[in-house]
Order: C-alpha cells, then sequence, then structure tokens
C-alpha cells in the first residue's frame, strides 16, 4: 500500500486541492499511488486541542485552530491512518510535485524508519517517507496529549524528530522539498515563505508571524518596524515570476481537467482564503 497525505486545514484546502492534482495527473496512468487529504478542521483531536496551551521553542503558546498553519502536528498521523502498515509519504499544501514522484516510494530506505531533508541542524518534516510498521509509537493523541501537559516541545520535541534515532532516517535530497526554488531537478517546489504565497497575495495575514531578532539582543524590532511602516500586514507577491507562473499554469490546468472549479475557487476567495483577483488573472 502506497498513499501520498496533503495535511491541511479549511484555510488552505485549495491549496490542497491544487496539490493533489499536481501529484496525481503526473503518476503513470497503471499507479497503484493513491493521495488523500488530512484535514485537522475535520479531527476531533484537535477540535479538543484548540484552545491548548503548549511549550514552542520553550515559550508557551496556545493552539489555534483558526491559524494559517494549524494542520502541521497532523503530518505526524500517516503511520495510525495506514493501520501501521506500507509506504506513506506526507506534504504540506503549500508543496507541489513538478515530475512523477514515484521514485520516491521505489527508493531504497536501507532499512531506515522515514526519510526527509536536513535543515540546518535538524529535519525538515513538511515531507517524509514513512515506512509505517516502524512507526506504531506515532500516535497523535499522544503528541497531543504529551503538549498539553507541557512534556512535549513543539520544535525542540517534535518537529526536530528528536525521539528518532538519528541513524532510523534517511536524508532526502533537496529536490524532494525544494524551498521557493525551481530547478531541472526539482521533483516538489515548497512554497514555504507564507508570506509570498501566490494564491495569498493582498490578502491580510492570519498566521502568527515569528519574533525578528532583537537589536543589540535586547530590543525588540518588531515596534520600531511598525513605526516605520514596515511591518508586513498583508501578503506580499512572490519575487520569483518563476514560481508565481507555474502556480497560476496549476491552477488553469487543475480548471481545465476538473480537479478544481472557478465556483470552489469563488468560495474560497468569498471565505478570504484565496487571492480576490485569482480568476481574473489566469482568464
Amino acid at each position: 500500500m502506497k498513499k501520498v497525505f496533503i495535511h491541511t486545514n479549511n484555510k488552505q484546502f485549495a491549496g490542497a486541492i491544487l496539490a493533489k492534482y499536481a501529484i496525481e495527473s503526473k503518476l503513470p496512468k497503471d499507479s497503484d499511488i493513491t493521495v488523500e487529504f488530512i484535514n485537522v478542521d475535520e479531527i476531533e483531536a484537535f477540535k479538543k486541542f484548540a484552545g491548548k496551551e503548549y511549550m514552542f521553542a520553550g515559550k508557551t503558546r496556545v493552539y489555534n485552530p483558526k491559524d494559517l498553519q494549524s494542520f502541521t502536528l497532523s503530518r505526524f498521523m500517516p503511520p495510525q491512518l495506514m493501520g501501521y502498515e506500507g509506504t506513506a509519504v506526507v506534504i504540506d499544501p503549500d508543496i507541489f510535485a513538478l515530475k512523477d514522484i514515484s521514485p520516491l516510494f521505489n527508493m531504497d530506505m536501507t532499512n531506515k524508519t522515514l526519510a526527509a531533508c536536513s535543515k540546518k541542524d535538524t529535519w525538515d518534516t513538511s515531507t517524509m517517507l514513512m515506512d509505517c510498521e516502524k512507526l506504531k509509537h506515532w500516535k497523535i493523541e499522544d503528541i497531543l496529549d504529551g503538549l498539553a501537559n507541557k512534556k512535549l516541545d513543539y520544535v525542540f520535541d517534535i518537529m526536530s524528530l528528536k525521539h528518532e534515532p538519528r541513524e532510523s532516517i534517511l536524508e532526502l535530497p533537496r529536490i524532494w522539498n525544494n524551498l521557493d526554488k525551481i530547478t531541472p531537478d526539482t521533483y516538489m517546489v515548497h512554497m514555504t515563505n507564507r508570506m509570498t504565497q501566490p494564491w495569498k497575495t493582498g490578502l491580510p495575514i492570519d498566521f502568527t508571524i515569528n519574533p525578528m531578532p532583537k537589536i543589540f539582543g535586547i530590543i525588540p524590532r518588531e515596534p520600531i518596524h511598525k513605526l516605520l511602516g514596515k511591518y508586513p500586514t498583508h501578503y506580499q507577491k512572490h519575487p520569483d515570476k518563476n514560481i508565481e507562473g507555474f502556480f497560476l499554469n496549476l491552477v488553469k490546468d487543475a480548471i481545465k481537467n476538473g480537479a478544481i472549479t472557478k465556483e470552489t475557487i469563488s468560495s474560497e476567495i468569498a471565505k478570504g482564503h484565496v487571492r480576490k483577483d485569482l480568476l481574473s488573472i489566469i482568464s
């Protein structure tokens, strides 16, 4: 059993639909790979977690189901959803395939538990390849309980894969999770800078902005930037025209082939989930 999971919430569901289409449209017709969504807004465990305090890089945060990235913890659910059998891939809803991703499932994992790209001194878990049978200790209820009880830290324990032995993780080449960059070798591009996601351009920011580095380590930058009018309040245009062009062409193609309808996009625009001019700029 081979399955791709795109974890998302309602705010990013339009992106998730397009991410699903990007994968499926490039798979061979006889492929045994299937693609499905994990929508945290429909999962009881996350509804119960709403409003709970948890540790985020040593500081207290409150889980907000309305945040743009409320879905991130659900990336650890695929083994459980697969009944701890088979092979699964999980991706963010802002990751889009440029090529057939079958080679990812055919990769020799050298008997390791999972595979992910490295990021500085940690792991980038936004794309993971998982041997589900070896991840029977991944249970979303236990993860959320550990966070709520402050026994686990979102960054230091969970996202960093701290509790997975280093030797059990295979490092994926960046071509499987290229960050805001498209090269001839790219299999999947990750539009990871939330501020410049092409389907959000011009909308008010609806996510928690990470704190800026303090001046001399003690003076907060945010009040100064707000005073100077430099503090961002709306999503910005993507600086790479190739990425914006790729995305807009993906939308056109998805509409043409029935993967998403103009009515769905109009509905997402009305909800404030998608930029207001999306339909006009692709027409």
